[in-house]
């Protein structure tokens, strides 16, 4: 499926860039660190001890942005993300303590709406915000955890692909840049924060209730336009 997506998105590109020379619509793209996690809500009569930790990746892709006006546009991304979390959950009830590792891989569409609000000479602060569908690519689950057993420690490791995972998932936008001119391009530095609205039944360990988490996503990206 990856490869079918990149490979549509490359001949949409390849078919656009005579447009983008007669309407003013700019190519570019971008890359850069994505910090992602997954949160969810804490019930009331809470078994675990749970401490939630970032999965430290990467994110990047391809963009064309319209100009409306001088200061405001729109923007359509096609942009591969790597998302996901960490979890120490403990169950001290039964003394059991896991590492838990969501490993979830995104082609994302983000459709933003991109304001320049400061304009100093060919400097510019802009922020952009708006919606993204991301499609899901593939997934892995890891858990590594110890359980007392007959006075003692055993250890367990457990890995598999995350199935019944759904297929879309869907977020609001945000995010804020500077952008200035370099040999002869526009280059750009941009903060972007994503959260989704989508409710993630999380696997568990086999034959235990899923997690309902939702996917949240920090990226600092450095791109150019051409």
């Amino acid at each position: 499926m990856a490869l079918v997506v990149s490979a549509l998105t490359v001949l949409f590109f390849l078919c656009s860039m005579p447009l983008t020379a007669q309407t003013g619509v700019r190519f570019g793209f971008k890359g850069g660190y994505s910090m992602s996690l997954q949160y969810g809500i804490t019930p009331v009569d809470n078994k675990y001890t749970v401490s939630t930790f970032s999965r430290h990746a990467a994110a990047g892709g391809i963009m064309m942005r319209y100009p409306i006006t001088e200061s405001f546009g729109i923007q359509q991304e096609f942009l591969y993300v790597m998302k996901g979390s960490r979890h120490d959950i403990g169950i001290p009830a039964e003394s059991v303590q896991t590492l838990t590792v969501y490993d979830i891989n995104y082609f994302e569409l983000p459709l933003v709406f991109r304001y320049t609000f400061i304009h100093a000479g060919d400097f510019k602060i802009y922020g952009t915000t708006g919606y993204a569908l991301s499609i899901l690519l593939n997934g892995r689950v890891m858990l590594d955890g110890t359980v007392e057993e007959d006075g003692g420690q055993v250890s367990f490791v457990y890995a598999d692909e995350i199935r019944g995972l759904d297929l879309f998932d869907y977020s609001f936008v945000y995010g804020l840049g500077v952008e200035a001119p370099f040999a002869g391009k526009d280059w750009f530095f941009e903060y972007r924060f994503t959260i989704g609205w989508n409710t993630l039944e999380m696997p568990t360990f086999p034959g235990e209730p899923t997690a309902p988490l939702r996917n949240q996503n920090y990226v600092f990206a450095l791109g150019m336009f051409l």
